[in-house]
């Protein structure tokens, strides 16, 4: 780039110089002392060579070709001009002859070419000479000064019409209203020429840069270091053995400790090495690359009238941010409707602008990275922030933009609702979240309810002792297991307010080691399908219940679907799960459905989410970890060797479709029911809404004969669920 400049610089020092010369030797001929040696030498000269009109002939074109080269920045003095002027000066003095006779000149060719041409011919061969050097020597066009010399009697007449007349009038209103158009067009015109430089100069910046860059990888290939050359390798014998191998590997592994709240002493918490480690290979940044790609940004804004300044960049593991301050005036808007015109001209399969980024002050542009880099678990379990004693029930979530480490807290959230279509990592997220527990808390601690339709999600963790139930992909078994999960809700408040405790923490701290709570975490892989088993209405009210009132007794949810439509994600349940996960989804439609505004549509899949907790002002791009399907069967087996295969730890009864579970309404009843389970729990809803039982009731509400009916009213009685008949009024009920 450095020798285009310098050529650049030689073009208009010779123009100056031109300019110089032919000011001075106008302004010396019209002006000098004749009477001086230069002055007497130099007029006898033009006279000889243009007549004694050499004043009005050699000066003038002068005086007004410097005047044009000052005027037009790009015009230079070279060999086209050189020729117009000679061809101007001979048709100028041919001319004067034509009419003078006798005019002496060198110049003049009229006395040579008239007996060949003839007199009208001569006049008007020179005459189409004197234009034609004219064109040449000031880029004049006959047309368009033509054009303006017809358009100067309009414009006497509008002056003549403005103050002759009826006496002087006044310009009127609209008339000044155009001499400020005008005056808007001039200082468009003035922007125009400065966008015009701007992006000139954001061109010639490319160009080094890619010129700097095909510089380096030709040094890279023609040249190499007298280092580089092969040296020779002593090669020192050894014995190996395998028990010396395993030895040296030990002695290597990196030890990270993890801060766990262990009350569980004989547990035995999973190992690290267990986890794939972070890969050697880092992907590197290309510093030119990065400035072409800010370059190009700033060029494609430019030619939408859009002033920006680059503010910086941060690389992520999945996209580079690439963050811009507008020119004062600018709308953000404007920008973000260019998100296409910028993905067009930076090559990007997609790109996302955040406008503005919370709490800096600029717009940031977010573009794929062309090598992206995994984030592991291990990197992630190892970090402070996971570490953090602040978390009560920290969750791996990944690496933002600027390569941070995201760690959420369950506890806060309190409810996580992750949405995602196949292939966007959203399987390998919730993998991320339960290999977090599992390493951070013992069964006494922590119990999980894993509930999955799809039957392949999930059921790799069967026989973990940190399940209260095998996992369960029935339908009405889920069911069970929700109404369950409100009953032991509702069990841990009246214990907690027994003790006058307002949460988990403060329960566990006043009451003795045995009687102490653990958190329930509640994983659904696909609600979708649990929504279109025909229990809709009744999944819908015990999440809802859960996630309303279950975070005081350590009871979280964590939902995942496949499908994020609005007959799948109610507004009951969107309302009582405020933190959200959107990996990749179809359309802008479900992104706004997760996330109540567009954007994961827009995502790169494979783990690439937006991660939006309670209180988040927006949005946070994060890459996931990366969990292996080996890394989860290695876990899982080493925590079924911690414990005894015949230790009953679970509770199969949660999800047993027919079990009287702890907590529930018909806990204790010892009595022969000898009537649909179903329809007894029905009937206790209907008496529970209404606040009173009768017989014609039920009939009325479940469609049953009267002695059904009487026989169902009987089976309440028994279990103290109403009261005695008492005549003709209805029973009363015993229920809250």
């Amino acid at each position: 780039m450095s020798p285009k400049k310098k050529n650049k610089m030689t073009k208009n020092t010779k123009k100056w110089i031109f300019i110089i010369i032919f000011a001075f030797l106008g302004f010396a001929t019209l002006f000098g002392e004749k009477e001086s040696t230069i002055g007497f030498y130099l007029s006898k000269w033009l006279f000889v060579t243009f007549g004694e009109y050499y004043k009005w002939i050699f000066a003038p074109v002068l005086i007004l070709l410097s005047g044009f080269m000052i005027h037009k920045k790009e015009a230079n003095f070279d060999m086209t001009r050189l020729g117009g002027l000679m061809i101007f000066y001979i048709s100028v003095s041919t001319m004067i002859g034509f009419f003078q006779d006798g005019y002496n000149s060198y110049l003049n060719l009229y006395p040579i070419v008239l007996d060949f041409l003839g007199k009208s011919m001569t006049f008007l061969v020179f005459f189409v000479l004197f234009l034609i050097s004219l064109v040449t020597i000031f880029d004049f066009s006959p047309v368009n000064f033509l054009n303006h010399l017809f358009k100067v009697p309009a414009k006497i007449g509008e002056i003549k019409d403005t103050f002759v007349g009826d006496g002087i009038k006044i310009p009127k209103r609209d008339e000044k209203i155009n001499y400020k158009k005008l005056k808007q067009e001039s200082k468009k015109e003035e922007e125009k020429r400065k966008l015009k430089e701007e992006m000139e100069r954001l061109k010639e910046e490319k160009y080094r840069l890619e010129k700097e860059k095909a510089m380096e990888k030709q040094s890279k290939i023609n040249f190499r270091d007298k280092d580089d050359a092969p040296k020779k390798i002593e090669i020192e014998e050894k014995k190996f053995s395998l028990f010396s191998k395993n030895k040296e590997n030990n002695n290597e592994k990196t030890v990270i400790k993890l801060n766990r709240k262990d009350n569980f002493s004989n547990w035995i918490f999973p190992e690290l090495s267990l986890l794939n480690d972070k890969s050697k290979n880092q992907v590197s940044v290309d510093k030119n690359e990065i400035r072409r790609k800010e370059l190009e940004i700033q060029e494609k804004l430019l030619q939408f009238k859009i002033e920006v300044e680059m503010q910086g960049y941060q690389v992520g593991p999945t996209v580079i941010q690439y963050r811009l301050k507008p020119k004062d005036g600018i709308k953000l808007q404007k920008i973000v409707n260019l998100k296409d015109d910028l993905a067009l001209a930076l090559h990007a399969k997609s790109i996302r602008i955040q406008a503005p980024i919370p709490g800096l002050g600029v717009v940031g542009v977010e573009v794929p990275n062309p090598k992206r880099e995994a984030v592991y678990l291990k990197e992630v379990l190892g970090s402070a922030e996971f570490n953090n004693k602040k978390f009560e029930i920290p969750l791996s979530i990944g690496k933002d933009v600027s390569g941070n480490t995201i760690v959420g807290d369950l506890a806060d959230m309190p409810h996580l609702l992750v949405a995602g279509q196949t292939k966007s990592g959203k399987s390998v997220g919730m993998n991320g979240f339960i290999m977090s527990m599992l390493y951070r808390f013992s069964p006494s601690e922590l119990r999980m309810i894993m509930i999955d339709p799809k039957m392949v999600e999930l059921s790799v963790y069967n026989g973990i002792p940190h399940l209260l139930t095998p996992v369960i992909t029935n339908a009405d078994k889920a069911l069970n297991s929700l109404k369950w999960s409100v009953a032991e809700m509702l069990r841990r408040y009246q214990l907690a307010s027994k003790v006058n405790a307002k949460n988990l923490i403060e329960y566990n701290q006043k009451v003795e080691k045995d009687e102490k709570f653990h958190y329930i975490i509640i994983i659904i892989d696909e609600l979708a399908d649990l929504m279109m088993s025909g229990n809709k209405k009744e999944i819908e009210d015990n999440i809802s219940r859960v996630a309303q009132m279950g975070r005081a007794v350590g009871m979280h949810l964590i939902i995942a679907t496949q499908r994020p439509s609005v007959n799948v994600l109610t507004g009951l349940i969107k309302a009582n799960v405020p933190s959200r996960i959107a990996f990749t989804v179809a359309s802008q439609i479900d992104s706004r459905t997760v996330l109540d505004q567009g954007g994961a549509e827009e995502l790169l899949g494979k783990g690439d989410m937006l991660y939006y907790p309670t209180g988040a002002v927006e949005p946070v791009r994060v890459q996931g970890v990366l969990v292996e399907t080996s890394e989860v069967e290695a876990v899982v087996n080493q925590l079924k060797l911690t414990v005894d295969p015949d230790a009953n730890l679970m509770i199969p009864e949660i999800a047993d479709g027919k079990s009287k579970f702890e907590g529930s309404i018909m806990e204790g009843y010892s009595g022969d029911l000898d009537e649909d389970e179903e329809i007894i729990k029905k009937a206790i809803e209907i008496l529970r809404a209404e606040k009173k039982g009768s017989t014609s009731l039920l009939q009325r509400k479940l469609q049953l004969g009267y002695a059904r009916a009487a026989k169902v009213l009987d089976i309440l009685e028994d279990m103290g669920i109403v009261g005695p008949s008492n005549g003709s009024k209805p029973r009363e009920v015993y229920l809250d």
